[in-house]
């Protein structure tokens, strides 16, 4: 089973002197404890909870990279009509 989001794998890259730093200070920037982190780094594909935006972008930023990055699912495109006529 895969994970809804990169964020263990972006920290898996850092050496390891910033991986400990980065996995203190990010709890901390976000205004969130550890455990809520580690839920974040730990959300499966097939789970119903997401990171909310502004604290992904949060993450996304500390680590240099896009919040689109962080994310191994795409969103399902879909269209919507509108008939004019109709009103």
């Amino acid at each position: 089973m895969s994970y809804k989001y990169a964020i263990k794998e972006r920290l898996w890259k850092l050496p390891m002197s910033e991986y400990k730093k980065v996995r203190k200070q990010l709890p901390k920037l976000l205004g969130k404890t550890v455990r809520t982190f580690d839920r974040y780094c730990n959300i499966k594909t097939d789970e119903f909870a997401d990171i909310p935006v502004q604290d992904l972008d949060i993450i996304a930023s500390y680590l240099n990279c896009k919040a689109d990055d962080l994310k191994n699912f795409s969103v399902a495109e879909f269209s919507i009509r509108y008939n004019i006529n109709r009103y």
